[in-house]
Formats: C-alpha cells, structure tokens, sequence
C-alpha cells in the first residue's frame, strides 16, 4: 500500500493536495476536509473557482505547482501513523 493510500485510508480520504491558481499565481494547498462535506468538495473542485476553506481546514498552502520536500515530509510524519 503506498502512502497516500495508507493516508487516504486513515482519513477516510479526507486529506487532499489541491492545486490551483490564487491570484493569477499556481498555488498548492494540503486541504483536510470535513467528512460531512466531502461530497460537495468532490463535486466542486472540478467546477471551478471556490473557497477551501468552506470545506475544511488548510493545513499548509504555498505559491508554486508543487509543495516543497519539507513540507510533504511534515505531512507524512503528521498523518502516517
């Protein structure tokens, strides 16, 4: 089992890399969404334009595509249990 499916399975897939575009700038997001409003997420996230936070809370957020080493390692040691 890799790590994200050991995570996803731990979090019953609540903790995702989101990455978009925040003022014109890429931007990466670790969004751990609430379980009540994972279905609404999933449906909106392909749609478009919108506010993480209304589904959950942003546990780390930066500019560029992806998230520095340092920072998928403090995911891994936080989450991976």
């Amino acid at each position: 089992m890799s790590w994200t499916e050991r995570i996803n399975a731990k979090l019953g897939e609540r903790l995702h890399l989101v990455r978009g575009k925040d003022q014109g700038r890429q931007a990466w997001y670790y969004v751990l969404v609430d379980r009540l409003k994972m279905n609404i997420f999933l449906a909106m996230i392909h749609q478009g334009s919108l506010n993480l936070e209304d589904y959950g809370k942003i546990l780390y957020s930066g500019w560029g595509e992806n998230p520095p080493e340092h920072i998928v390692s403090k995911i891994k040691e936080e989450y991976d249990h």
